[in-house]
């Protein structure tokens, strides 16, 4: 399974970027597509039509889904704290984000600069 980034979906539902043909290929070819909370809900609030969120929120809702627990939170916190202490600050949910894919063992396909930071430093690996 592959967890894919808010970045990604919004490229994908606006019908633009190179990302579009990688992740139509990961959900028609290869059903490989996961999503998880905190990109559900990114995704959700950034609808602005109500006919639009009905189509986003019925395509998103069938994909496997990550859940998140405790130990989520956690790793959240320690990949926060280490980055922060080197001068780094990623965004909360990113950190959250990185700490799901980490803890599942699953790739992270996003166009999001703070992702690339955080696998200099921990082991996310990031889909290509």
């Amino acid at each position: 399974m592959i967890l894919v980034d808010t970045s990604v979906w919004i490229d994908f539902f606006l019908g633009r970027t190179e990302q579009v043909e990688k992740l139509e290929f990961l959900i028609r070819e290869s059903n490989q597509v996961c999503i998880c909370g905190i990109i559900l809900q990114e995704v959700f609030q950034g609808v602005k039509d109500k006919k639009d969120y009905v189509k986003v929120k019925e395509r998103l809702t069938k994909l496997p889904f990550i859940k998140t627990d405790k130990n989520t939170y956690i790793l959240a916190a320690e990949i926060y704290r280490d980055l922060r202490a080197k001068g780094i600050t990623i965004p909360i949910l990113d950190t959250t984000i990185a700490a799901t894919a980490i803890q599942n063992k699953t790739p992270l396909f996003t166009t999001d600069q703070h992702f690339y930071l955080v696998s200099q430093h921990r082991k996310l690996t990031l889909y290509d």
